[in-house]
């Protein structure tokens, strides 16, 4: 059975047409199927969006096709990693980690559109996003 992931990659902008030849190239992933954004709190790199399948369930090692992308998920136009997502539901729980049950706190989505919320040094971190295509 085939899965389907969402992948982002952090690009330089001078490289992003090398890099959509190269999903489409090496992955077929047409690039009517790929998503840009600008950070609009750091415009020195682009967040490109796809998805892959994965046939039959096989593994993949990701880091050396594609070295700085990060599996991620997405709620409208709110994108984000479930590291970051686990970090902004400790917060909403006012830093509480004990005994929280995370399945069932529930985030307004709304204040995160437009929004990529990223988890790094265990700390949230949350930029304005535009999609440029």
């Amino acid at each position: 059975m085939n899965k389907t992931i969402l992948l982002a990659s952090f690009i330089f902008p001078e490289r992003l047409e090398w890099f959509l030849d190269y999903l489409e190239n090496k992955f077929s992933i047409a690039r009517e199927k790929v998503f840009v954004y600008k950070n609009l709190d750091d415009e020195s790199k682009l967040l490109v969006t796809f998805k892959f399948i994965l046939k039959d369930g096989k593994k993949i090692n990701f880091k050396s096709m594609f070295p700085s992308a990060i599996l991620i998920h997405k709620k409208g136009n709110a994108i984000y990693t479930i590291n970051a997502l686990n970090k902004l539901i400790e917060l909403q729980c006012d830093g509480s980690v004990g005994n929280i049950d995370y399945k069932t706190v529930m985030i307004d989505w709304d204040n995160y559109q437009n929004k990529l919320i990223l988890s790094n040094n265990n700390e949230l971190a949350i930029f304005n996003i535009e999609k440029v295509f």
